[in-house]
């Protein structure tokens, strides 16, 4: 891989941002592609703001400038909405409508955004934007983020093949999980070639 890619990864913590990052970091390093990871912010630990950010090529640095990413992977609506100046109008994007209500909604101070808006206006800027209005029931809540992996994978340009990340799954899985982490991956593969891909 010559050109370098950048992936943003949004999400709050418990939702698997970590591992999602780790996951595609070893992806990358069984498909000889050079990786870099930025420090990742937020309280994984409490529920609050994770993101992550994913330099794929040659001279990576993990570092996402303003407008520098080629994809966002967003595992929750508001949290992918606070990484919208990492866009550029080239940029891909896919959205879990996955809601985790901050402290500030559930203590009926503030109101949730608009997830409808952003998406708007976010398909009204950007060519790909896949926004997951319902995740299939087989997906279980600790799996979505591999479905929006897949989903992500499907993109072109992503820089990582669908069969390198079931590579990724199954060596670094614990015993007896990697089966469920495998079908979510390719529920996401699926849903872009049913519903986006003609």
């Amino acid at each position: 891989m010559s050109e370098t890619c950048k992936i943003a990864i949004a999400g709050v913590g418990g939702q698997g941002v970590v591992y999602l990052t780790n996951l595609l970091v070893e992806a990358s390093m069984l498909a000889d592609i050079p990786v870099a990871v930025s420090e990742i912010h937020g309280l994984s630990q409490r529920g609050g703001s994770v993101n992550a950010g994913i330099t794929f090529g040659e001279h990576t640095y993990g570092f996402i400038e303003e407008a520098g990413a080629d994809f966002l992977l967003g595992l929750e609506a508001l949290e992918a909405q606070r990484c919208v100046n990492a866009l550029n109008k080239n940029s891909k994007v896919v959205v879990d409508n996955n809601r985790i209500l901050p402290y500030s909604v559930n203590a009926e101070t503030a109101k949730y955004p608009d997830t409808g808006e952003f998406i708007q206006y976010l398909r009204k800027h950007l060519t790909d934007v896949i926004f997951i209005e319902n995740m299939p029931a087989e997906v279980e809540q600790i799996s979505r983020n591999l479905f929006v992996a897949g989903c992500a994978s499907q993109l072109e340009g992503f820089p990582i093949k669908f069969e390198h990340i079931e590579e990724a799954i199954t060596t670094s899985s614990k015993s007896g999980f990697a089966g469920k982490s495998l079908q979510a991956l390719a529920l996401g593969r699926q849903y872009i070639l049913e519903n986006v891909k003609s």
